[in-house]
């Protein structure tokens, strides 16, 4: 291209033309520099796939690490499940057991309250009533008890 250029004559010479010329070969040069060879891009290639590789086989290790964590924390989810539901039968059955013993309790209270009655009244009360039971015990003619008793007794 430059053996094209008439620079002879009396014009003055095409720098416009010449800087083109000069940019054109800088570019050329950076194309054809050893950084853009495709032996170059080649090695990068292959770096990058050897990274490549290397991060999936991490990610996997990783997958499969979260992967057995997961099925261990189901199996504890299970377990847990299965103690809770134990739990709730075991406090089904002390309930049941309290209401049981509740209305035993209810029962007897009503069972005592009767009793209670005679307890409620005072020592000298009773008193008087032990002795009128000594009393008919005297009064009554147990000679005939008594003599049939020996004669179980024998």
């Amino acid at each position: 291209m430059i053996l094209s250029v008439n620079l002879s004559g009396p014009l003055p010479a095409p720098y416009k033309m010449l800087h083109g010329f000069e940019n054109m070969t800088q570019e050329l040069k950076h194309l054809l520099s050893p950084q853009r060879a495709p032996e170059r891009f080649l090695q990068l290639a292959r770096e990058n796939l050897d990274t490549l590789v290397t991060e999936m086989d991490e990610l996997l290790t990783r997958a499969t690490k979260v992967t057995a964590d997961g099925e261990q924390t189901r199996q504890d989810a299970e377990r847990t499940n299965d103690r809770a539901k134990s739990l709730g039968q075991f406090v089904k059955g002390i309930l049941q057991a309290a209401e049981a013993a509740n209305e035993d309790a209810i029962k007897l209270n009503e069972t005592l309250r009767a009793q209670d009655e005679t307890l409620e009244k005072s020592l000298p009360e009773l008193q008087r009533e032990a002795e009128r039971m000594i009393v008919e015990m005297r009064n009554r003619e147990l000679n005939m008890q008594e003599r049939i008793s020996q004669d179980e007794l024998k």
